[in-house]
């Protein structure tokens, strides 16, 4: 409740700043319009400082009373918080911990706000905000070895971890499941039963750069090798959309600072992740780059800058801090992706689809899977990558689809590359 009273708070702080500057923007064309005739200036401008003073007044003692108001509840739910940590026994502890971790639709909903906003649920430290870990049926593990022994009791020497999209949790690779049909399967499942693989399902904020997620899933990478009940001997990564961006970074950081679970990894595998970028993200922001330009839109614009620096990053890829640090992320179309050579001993494996059984249809090549375009999704420069085109799936179907678990099996079970070696470097 403290969580949903707090986004409330920045929702309406926010929609009344921008209704203000669409009232000042309408107001402002007939007072432009009489001030700019001779004789009328004179006794536009009392009028106009008046209406502009009652009006800055009103807004502000209605924002002013608003943030009270809010901060008077969500004192109030902070203090019966409190009183109702003390009412606990400690021995129930555990259990309340396990019932609030396993809501999934609580789940879903703050994975679906902190895609748009989860930057500022972050900094505000919302308590919705999605924390990140490694999740098993909704409850995040701790990545000690006898957390993991327990979690996975029947742990093999092969990982295979699982990085969903913007706006997504873990539970997003069960979807297009048939429990009548096997063959539907989330991936993880399928990869456990046909190839021994352990798959292992991480959640995050999406919402927040995709390089800060990537330090975040090189130390969690960290743990889990180190800590895993027997000695690791193989990790894929499997992304979806900005997860495949994740993966990457998790990489490119690793290898950075010499982290110890390089040496078994073998595959990095994007499913429809924009490379190159997204369309819909540029699209929007060219928008309201042309929105900032006509006073009527520029509140509309302010409230598309809000979205978050998760959404920012896809613009064009990014994957690692130097790409966005010191820079307005709202700057005009500035493209400040850096190239990464591939990593030694790293198999590179992107998919991709396009909306049109045809991929030469005009359909195919301009939306492509619907929100990443195909030279974006097979951008096989990026890492020297191994690609694949799949037709008539759309972007989403990726997480779980016939066609694509084919794919990644195949991938999965051809011969595993050497340990990670500096002098090695494959293309």
């Amino acid at each position: 409740m403290r969580g949903s009273v707090m986004l409330a708070a920045d929702l309406v702080d926010h929609l009344s700043a921008r209704v203000h500057e669409f009232h000042r923007a309408i107001s402002d064309i007939p007072f432009n319009l009489l001030g700019a005739i001779p004789g009328l200036n004179l006794g536009c401008t009392p009028v106009r400082l008046v209406h502009d003073g009652i009006t800055d007044s009103v807004y502000k003692l209605l924002r002013r009373g608003a943030r009270g108001l809010f901060s008077v509840g969500g004192t109030t739910l902070r203090r019966l918080e409190a009183i109702e940590s003390l009412e606990l026994r400690p021995e129930s502890a555990l259990t309340r911990s396990s019932a609030t971790s396993t809501r999934p639709r609580l789940d879903l909903a703050s994975s679906i706000l902190s895609g748009f906003v989860g930057d500022r649920m972050a900094r505000r430290r919302n308590p919705l905000r999605v924390r990140y870990g490694v999740y098993q049926h909704g409850q995040r593990l701790r990545l000690t070895r006898d957390g993991l022994a327990d979690a996975f009791p029947q742990a093999t020497p092969r990982i295979a971890v699982f990085l969903h999209g913007l706006c997504g949790s873990e539970t997003v690779w069960k979807l297009f499941r048939d429990p009548a049909n096997a063959d539907t399967d989330g991936y993880g499942v399928r990869l456990a039963r046909d190839l021994g693989y352990t798959p292992v399902f991480i959640r995050y904020n999406s919402g927040l750069h995709v390089s800060l997620n990537g330090r975040h899933c090189s130390r969690t990478l960290t743990a889990l090798y180190q800590n895993w009940p027997m000695q690791a001997e193989e990790i894929v990564l499997i992304g979806h959309s900005m997860g495949g961006l994740l993966a990457r970074s998790a990489a490119e950081i690793a290898a950075s600072r010499g982290a110890n679970w390089l040496s078994v990894l073998r595959q990095i595998i994007c499913l429809g992740t924009p490379h190159l970028g997204a369309p819909l993200e540029q699209f929007v922001h060219l928008a309201s780059q042309g929105m900032h330009r006509l006073p009527l839109l520029a509140p509309l614009a302010r409230l598309l800058d809000a979205r978050s620096l998760g959404i920012k990053d896809l613009r064009w890829g990014y994957t690692r801090d130097r790409e966005w640090k010191q820079r307005d992320p709202d700057e005009l179309w500035t493209d400040d992706r850096l190239q990464y050579a591939p990593l030694p001993g790293v198999h590179y494996r992107f998919l991709g689809t396009c909306l049109a059984s045809d991929p030469q249809h005009l359909l195919a090549r301009l939306l492509g899977d619907g929100l990443v375009r195909v030279p974006s999704s097979l951008a096989s420069d990026v890492a020297g990558a191994d690609t694949v085109l799949r037709s008539a799936l759309h972007h989403m179907q990726l997480l779980n689809h016939p066609d694509v678990y084919a794919r990644i099996s195949d991938w999965l079970s051809l011969a595993s590359e050497p340990s990670f070696n500096a002098d090695t470097v494959t293309t």
